[in-house]
């Protein structure tokens, strides 16, 4: 289980380590987004900084074309990393953009999520026990 808070924009936060190349840790603050599809965003200077690999692939490759809240469309960069997820290493990817760290549903599969909608509310995410 996971345990958050609520900041007074609303935003629900969980804090969780990410593991990166050369034996990098890092404690990241990340904003539930349910809207956002992928497993995570994180900023490139936090992916600098973990020194993260790129995924394999062509810069130019339309396949990974995503749709912004606004409207408009990005090929984003994408690294891997591995987070500490329900007492577990997982390798997960993330995508280089904006200024926030992200969680998104891609990670949240399988979980149950509770949000007390308050400053200073709690966040919870259970790991469910049925299939995905």
């Amino acid at each position: 289980m996971h345990y958050g808070t609520v900041n007074d924009g609303i935003e629900a936060i969980v804090t969780l380590t990410a593991l990166g190349n050369n034996d990098a840790t890092e404690r990241i603050a990340f904003i539930i987004d349910t809207g956002l599809t992928e497993e995570a965003i994180l900023p490139q200077e936090i992916i600098d900084r973990l020194n993260l690999p790129a995924v394999d692939g062509d810069d130019n490759d339309d396949s990974f074309r995503i749709t912004l809240a606004d409207g408009s469309t990005a090929i984003p960069s994408v690294y891997t990393t591995r987070i500490l997820w329900h007492d577990r290493l997982r390798e997960v990817q993330v995508v280089a953009l904006g200024p926030d760290p992200l969680i998104g549903m891609g990670l949240l599969r399988g979980c149950n999520i509770n949000v007390d909608a308050v400053p200073g509310g709690l966040v919870t995410i259970t790991e469910l026990s049925v299939p995905s």
